[in-house]
């Protein structure tokens, strides 16, 4: 362990802890052995404010979550003054890494999609802030900022950008009412993890909940089956849009279709610009190899009438879907040094 780790371990009374693999949050993650026991601990390096309320809606969220019968890690012990929590350890296996070692993708998909299937069934809590005013649905406008500029090599006027805005607010404003719900928000197969206990949905565990929103409930299966990172066949994605719509009447199954496709729109309109802005601001390459699956899910998705109003915003700012030849993380610094300069 580094002089750091040992500090740490020694502060919380641990005989061991081993670092995990960090993602963008400010949270760090270590397996901890504790008087012979195995744990999880979570902890926020710095303990503000902002970093407390987050960790206090985790812990409020999984036990929301558990007396839903869906299931999340216990929480064996919170510390809120320093800010970190020991928790249940839920293994190494993400349904991700369970498909990538051979794991039934069928399975894996309809399992996901029936504990969505309960989250619906189930009435939100009120303390979640809602979609409409989250981070989330105001970052649809990172196409604007970041992925035409990178295909046009110039920024778009504000004009063009308050008709985008404005676009989108009347193509809400034209669907039928949308059945709201508890979003998990980031329900992708990593933060799905795969147990070996229990029988259904038991099977399934979620992590990384702490954003959680109250809104559209098509949003999270949209976020699963239309992955910015992997391919789901179509076929399989049609099953189980059935699969979740079982039991609506036609009016209600009207209102998931077009809310729906709208969603995943916003979602990829979303993450074509964040993974843009990751190469241009970050040196983050990496996400620039699924610039091309979301330009075919846009394109996919403005090929439906509730959608022309973008199709024509899309047409005459020459912002363009087809697929970018050399697509790289230098030519992409290059455009924004050149428009910031």
């Amino acid at each position: 362990m580094s002089p750091e780790t040992l500090t740490l371990a020694a502060e919380i009374g641990c005989e061991s802890l081993t670092p995990l693999p960090r993602d963008v949050s400010p949270r760090e993650y270590y397996r901890a052995i504790r008087k012979g026991e195995e744990f999880i601990l979570m902890r926020y390096p710095v303990a503000d404010e902002k970093n407390r309320a987050e960790l206090k809606q985790f812990l409020n969220i999984a036990a929301w979550l558990m007396e839903n019968g869906i299931r999340a890690p216990l929480v064996f012990e919170k510390d809120m003054e320093r800010c970190h929590a020991f928790l249940e350890d839920l293994g190494d296996t993400s349904f991700g890494r369970a498909l990538r070692e051979g794991q039934d993708r069928v399975e894996l998909y309809t399992l996901a999609t029936d504990v969505l299937r309960r989250l619906k069934e189930c009435q939100a809590p009120s303390y979640l802030p809602p979609f409409r005013d989250s981070r989330i649905r105001a970052n649809i406008r990172q196409l604007v900022d970041y992925y035409a500029p990178f295909i046009r090599g110039q920024r778009l006027p504000e004009t063009s950008i308050h008709r985008y805005l404005s676009v989108w607010t009347a193509i809400e404003q034209s669907l039928p009412p949308c059945p709201q719900g508890f979003l998990h928000a980031d329900y992708h197969l990593e933060n799905l993890m795969l147990q070996e206990t229990g029988e259904g949905i038991e099977r399934c565990a979620l992590i990384d909940f702490q954003d959680a929103l109250r809104g559209p409930v098509p949003y999270d299966l949209v976020n699963l089956l239309e992955d910015a990172r992997m391919d789901v066949p179509e076929d399989l994605q049609l099953q189980l849009i059935d699969r979740y719509c079982e039991g609506m009447n036609a009016k209600e199954r009207q209102a998931f279709d077009l809310w729906y496709r709208v969603l995943g729109t916003q979602f990829h309109s979303r993450v074509i610009g964040l993974f843009i802005k990751l190469a241009a601001e970050q040196n983050r390459d990496e996400y620039l190899i699924h610039i091309s699956r979301l330009q075919q899910y846009l394109e996919k998705h403005l090929q439906h009438p509730v959608l022309e109003p973008l199709q024509d915003w899309f047409n005459k700012e020459g912002v363009d879907l087809s697929p970018v030849k050399e697509l790289n993380g230098d030519a992409i610094r290059d455009i924004f040094r050149n428009l910031a300069s």
